[in-house]
């Protein structure tokens, strides 16, 4: 959940389409599931096995190398863009005069430090920041009954389907289709056979919470929200109750900065432990920094400034990640059939 709402809250999934966006958040949830089922396949097929271990089994040591540099490298890009994202974010609303190198060191430090611990550590620190973040969500909401309109989401289905299936699409790549980051993690779960009832659990519970910041951004905002490249922190400046509790986008910053440091802990994780794995060292701890280094430096060095963000995401995103979201699962597992692998004994 929290790895797929973190840029979901400060970028709701709108695709330019505001009032009927509800409806591509869901088709986006639908997608996400469909992208999940290949790799969790592997996952169950191969049981204890990450996608690097399983890329070398069915493909061969060659190829299979191949692929698993191809999968590390979208994770850490991954990582460099949610980094990217977070201190574009604090430097653009809150801390407008300081360096952003300076929130990108600190932001190293503490999930270098996380990181170093182990997925377990990361996991529990997760549940208490998941706990705090949907709270603040669903009180939200409470919070903006006084400015809500529920005109802001009429008329309904005012777009062509075409329209529709294309923002929809957009929506599975970015954020729901980025959780085959997972595959390099669920061999680690205690009950590896539930591995598939986590993932699909787990994106539904973030469409939830990704809807209820939709329908609350679009309407207290409406039309106007087009305008702010940022329109969750815009809605949240906008509550008012008896002049008492005002701009209170501290919300939203805050929800933004525990699920964004969750997100950037996975994947420098996982980018750690894909690289390890690859090498055939015996741990990837000694990974952790100087792979952090890296993705600070690819989070400067790639979204040098929000512009070259939205661009990604609305024309280059969909295309871009698709072979790594699904293109590249869907190989491994078909190779894996062709071969009867991994034997009967070690299928799901």
């Amino acid at each position: 959940m929290s790895f797929v709402m973190t840029t979901g809250l400060i970028f709701p999934p709108l695709q330019g389409l505001w009032h009927d966006s509800w409806m591509t958040l869901l088709l986006g949830l639908a997608g996400g599931i469909v992208f999940a089922l290949p790799y969790t396949t592997l996952c169950l097929r191969f049981p204890g096995k990450t996608l690097i271990e399983i890329h070398e089994t069915v493909f061969g040591p060659v190829i299979g190398k191949l692929f698993s540099v191809a999968s590390i490298w979208y994770t850490f890009h991954l990582g460099a863009q949610a980094g990217a994202i977070f201190i574009t974010f604090l430097t653009t609303t809150i801390f407008t005069m300081t360096p952003r190198y300076v929130f990108s060191v600190t932001w190293l430090l503490v999930v270098g430090y996380l990181c170093k611990k182990g997925i377990e550590v990361i996991a529990r620190v997760n549940e208490m920041l998941l706990v705090v973040t949907v709270f603040l969500i669903v009180g939200t909401g409470f919070l903006v009954l006084n400015i809500f309109k529920i005109e802001n989401f009429l008329p309904l289905w005012s777009i062509s389907l075409s329209d529709l299936l294309r923002a929809g699409f957009g929506t599975i790549t970015f954020p729901f289709g980025q959780n085959v980051v997972f595959g390099l993690l669920l061999p680690f779960l205690h009950e590896r056979g539930q591995a598939r009832k986590a993932v699909f659990m787990g994106l539904c519970g973030a469409a939830l919470f990704l809807l209820i910041n939709l329908v609350i951004t679009v309407g207290v905002l409406g039309e106007l929200g087009k305008i702010f490249i940022f329109p969750t922190h815009q809605a949240f400046r906008m509550i008012s109750i008896g002049q008492v509790m005002t701009r209170l986008e501290l919300i939203p910053s805050l929800i933004f900065l525990a699920m964004g440091f969750i997100k950037v802990s996975i994947a420098l994780y996982a980018a750690s432990l894909g690289t390890a794995q690859l090498c055939k060292l015996q741990t990837y701890r000694p990974l952790v920094f100087p792979i952090g280094v890296l993705m600070v430096i690819a989070a400067h060095q790639i979204y040098p400034n929000i512009g070259v963000r939205l661009e990604m995401v609305e024309r280059v995103q969909p295309i871009y990640a698709l072979p790594f979201q699904l293109l590249f699962p869907l190989l491994a597992l078909l190779a894996a059939v062709l071969r009867r692998l991994p034997g009967k004994e070690g299928q799901a």
